[in-house]
């Protein structure tokens, strides 16, 4: 009886071995486990070392479901991005510049930041537009472009204002600057909160009328 036991065991040890491949609806398995079709499981699923993949432009993400499904994400049928880019053109744009633009963007699901902007005469192309002051013409004044939190709407607006002053360019038949309109463009990275960036708390920081100081670091930085 000993033997037979003893013959059992090695006998185990030996398909082991042989069987180190296991595969599911596959009689070819490629991996430790080559599972065919769809897996699911009632419980956790824990992803102790996924491994590395060399082929970073094929790579993919694994994300969870409003369902709790554990599947690739992909970008070319996903309805958003991690990260998403997106010009906005505003044309023909008072002198006046763009006082509020309602993105319709959820402040609640996005962050909204501006990644660049140039504005031009409207219609012509020309570049050469300068903001003069409203009260003196040695005077340029600067501008603001930003996009900002609309706390009524819960949505992401955008603003590009003058400071004192209109968009304006030089007219050659009359020998001054006159005011124009613009043709504006505003290039504008859309992020997913919670997929791939986190906001951190606001840090304020009262200077006491100076120009230099010091802020304690962001959490987890």
């Amino acid at each position: 009886m000993r033997k037979n036991y003893i013959l059992f065991l090695i006998g185990l040890f030996q398909c082991s071995l042989v069987l180190s491949q296991v595969g599911i609806n596959t009689m070819t398995p490629n991996s430790t486990l080559d599972v065919v079709g769809d897996v699911r499981t009632d419980s956790n699923l824990y992803l102790e070392n996924p491994g590395d993949n060399t082929q970073i432009r094929n790579s993919k993400l694994l994300i969870q479901t409003s369902t709790s499904d554990i599947i690739k994400y992909d970008i070319d049928v996903s309805k958003y991005g991690p990260i998403n880019n997106a010009e906005f053109i505003f044309q023909d744009l008072s002198s006046n510049g763009l006082f509020e633009y309602d993105t319709k963007i959820s402040t609640t699901d996005y962050i909204v930041t501006l990644q660049g902007y140039y504005f031009e005469e409207a219609g012509t192309g020309n570049p050469e537009v300068i903001i003069l002051s409203n009260h003196s013409t040695v005077n340029i004044e600067g501008y603001q472009i930003y996009a900002f939190e609309n706390g009524a709407t819960g949505t992401w607006c955008l603003k590009a204002v003058p400071n004192d002053s209109v968009f304006r360019v030089y007219d050659f038949s009359v020998g001054s600057y006159v005011d124009t309109p613009i043709d504006l463009y505003l290039n504008v990275i859309i992020y997913r909160k919670g997929f791939i960036s986190k906001v951190q708390t606001s840090i304020s920081k009262n200077m006491l009328n100076s120009n230099t100081g010091t802020v304690a670091l962001p959490p987890g930085f």
